[in-house]
C-alpha cells in the first residue's frame, strides 16, 4: 500500500494552499455555532479574513493530545486568526468541563446546526482548515497537527501572512 493511501485511510492529510484561482470554496453560513454564553452565529460571521478553523470533539482521542499544543500555539495569534469548533452534540457544559480538565484556555464554539463534515469534506477529527474571508479553503489537514513543528505551523500561517 502506498504511503499516500495509508495516510488517506488514516485520515491524516495536509494539503498546501492551492495555486491562485484554484481555491475551493465552502459555504461558511451553512454552519451555526454557539459560544459559552449560548450566543449563536453563523461560522461565516466569525471569519472576516484569513482564519484557521480547528474542528475537534471530546470523544476524539487525538484531540486530547492535540488541544494543549494548539492552546500554546494560539498564544502567538492575533484575535480572529483562530476559530475552534467542537462537533459534540452533548451540552456545552461537557465541552467546557473537558477543556478545563485539560487545562486548556481556548475558547471553543459548538456546532449546533449544519454539518462541518459535509461542508468542509472532513472525514475525521481533529481537522484543521485555513480559509480566507470568502470561504476559500487555502490549507487543510485531517488528523492531529503537530503544533510544535515549525514546518507545519509555517504551512498553516503562510496563507494568513499572504492575505493580510
Amino acid at each position: 500500500m502506498s504511503i499516500f493511501r495509508f495516510l488517506l485511510i488514516a485520515g491524516v492529510m495536509s494539503v498546501p494552499a492551492p495555486a491562485a484561482g484554484q481555491e475551493t470554496g465552502v459555504d461558511l453560513s451553512a454552519v451555526t455555532v454557539r459560544d459559552a454564553a449560548g450566543e449563536t452565529a453563523a461560522l461565516g460571521d466569525l471569519v472576516d479574513g484569513p482564519t484557521i478553523i480547528h474542528f475537534w470533539a471530546t470523544w476524539c482521542a487525538p484531540c486530547l493530545e492535540e488541544l494543549p499544543q494548539l492552546d500554546a500555539f494560539a498564544q502567538g495569534l492575533e484575535p480572529g486568526e483562530l476559530v475552534v469548533v467542537s462537533v459534540d452534540t452533548a451540552g456545552y457544559e461537557r465541552i467546557a468541563t473537558y477543556l478545563d480538565d485539560l487545562g486548556v484556555g481556548l475558547e471553543s464554539y459548538q456546532q449546533i446546526e449544519g454539518n462541518v463534515g459535509g461542508v468542509f469534506a472532513i472525514l475525521g477529527y481533529p481537522s484543521t482548515v485555513v480559509v480566507d474571508g470568502e470561504g476559500a479553503v487555502l490549507w487543510r489537514m485531517q488528523g492531529a497537527v503537530d503544533w510544535d513543528d515549525p514546518g507545519i505551523t509555517g504551512e498553516i500561517m503562510a496563507p494568513l501572512g499572504a492575505l493580510k
